[in-house]
């Protein structure tokens, strides 16, 4: 994913930024790197690095250089045998896991249980590879008696604003943040005074900047942009569902 942002942004970056990202991909231990050592090595504030970060879709420097470290090794791993890519996909997978519990925050899902129990209604939307999540998600909301619905057709999703007042709940679901129509949607659905909770990666996407309130998941770099693991999404999805169930009735309802 690194490689693909600085591609798309890279050109945005003024000269002093360029000279600080280049400097940065060109060490051997990245996670090491401070921000001094970069101000020190190509003479520009820490305040330029930062807006480098930024410009190329991260929020923190911390976050690019993770994404630039694994991006790295997924280059470098490229060619590897079978059993190399089971055990960088197992590697992938636990980095994702343990960067997204290491930024969950509780208040976060108490907020958005309190804003989903209290809503006349909620509507779910998820496209892609997304759908499947949101669409478990959807199902489990109607287990107990909560009005919700899913909506992952595009003409479907359209009609959202036409329908949602301010005591409705739109709750997304979406890794890229980036899907048009469904910011369409949201940023219309907004004019009518309607609560928007995301679930999301880190990327500094449309979606994240309209919504009232965020989840956050870590998606590890990938070699493919299009098919890539919800797996995230799904665990965060879970952690919800839970706080939903304990807030409204702890040991009430018990779900398969």
């Amino acid at each position: 994913m690194f490689f693909d942002n600085l591609k798309d942004n890279y050109d945005k970056l003024s000269i002093s930024e360029q000279q600080a990202i280049d400097y940065l991909m060109k060490q051997e231990n990245i996670e090491h790197t401070t921000l001094k050592e970069i101000k020190q090595a190509v003479l520009v504030s820490s305040s330029t690095v930062i807006r480098a970060c930024k410009k190329l879709g991260y929020n923190t420097f911390i976050n690019l250089k993770y994404d630039l470290k694994i991006s790295k090794e997924l280059a470098k791993n490229s060619n590897h045998s079978t059993s190399s890519t089971f055990i960088t996909l197992k590697e992938q997978l636990s980095v994702e896991f343990s960067r997204t519990m290491s930024i969950l925050n509780q208040d976060d899902f108490d907020i958005f249980a309190e804003k989903i129990i209290n809503a006349r209604r909620i509507f779910c939307l998820g496209s892609g590879s997304s759908y499947m999540v949101m669409s478990d998600f959807n199902r489990k909301l109607k287990l107990i008696n909560l009005w919700a619905n899913d909506y992952f057709e595009h003409y479907s999703i359209k009609r959202i604003p036409d329908i949602c007042t301010k005591d409705d709940v739109i709750l997304v679901f979406s890794l890229s943040g980036n899907t048009g129509v469904i910011n369409d949607c949201i940023l219309e659905a907004k004019q009518n005074g309607t609560t928007i909770l995301s679930i999301t990666s880190l990327a500094n996407s449309p979606l994240a900047k309209m919504s009232d309130h965020l989840i956050k998941v870590y998606d590890a770099p990938k070699n493919r942009k299009k098919i890539r693991s919800r797996l995230m999404l799904n665990v965060v999805g879970i952690i919800l569902f839970e706080t939903i169930v304990n807030t409204i009735s702890p040991g009430q309802y018990v779900i398969d």
